[in-house]
């Protein structure tokens, strides 16, 4: 469990409920598309007026935030807010979780339990499971371990 209570958090940001309505859309679009075999990403559909690939589609979709990642970059920049080395690092952890989602739910509940291929290996649930934990525990410590810093420089001590 987080140490923080609820009470503790401050309200959501504009830009937190922003991203939580887009992370709802892209749970849907998971959802909807995950499953699509080879040939279904070879089918035809009519893309306004005009036949086109499901794959070129979907191509077009993940190019699309691309495009407009460098937009707020661009915006950052111009507000004297580059990249600092912890957000490259979160924006780094956040495009591997992506990834490892979209293994995870591409799996139907019988390949998700069953062990791996090798003997002594993990199902997908119990790696799951595993990175759960040690999602806490990494936010936890590092947390703590901050808090100590801040209060042994408050305290007058080299925290450094």
């Amino acid at each position: 469990m987080d140490s923080t209570s609820p009470a503790d958090q401050p309200a959501p940001s504009r830009a937190e409920l922003a991203i939580a309505e887009l992370r709802a859309e892209r749970a849907d679009t998971l959802r909807a598309f995950v499953g699509l075999s080879e040939a279904d990403t070879q089918e035809r559909i009519d893309w306004r007026g005009a036949p086109q690939s499901v794959n070129m589609r979907l191509l077009a979709f993940t190019s699309h935030l691309i495009d407009h990642q460098q937009h707020l970059l661009r915006l950052r920049f111009a507000r004297g807010r580059g990249i600092t080395s912890a957000e490259y690092l979160m924006m780094k952890a956040a495009a591997a979780m992506a990834e490892f989602e979209v293994m995870c739910l591409a799996l139907d509940d019988e390949d998700f339990t069953a062990q791996g291929p090798n003997e002594g290996d993990w199902s997908a649930e119990q790696i799951l499971q595993h990175v759960t934990t040690a999602e806490r525990n990494y936010r936890e410590k590092i947390k703590a371990g901050l808090g100590a810093a801040v209060a042994a420089r408050a305290a007058g001590g080299d925290a450094k």
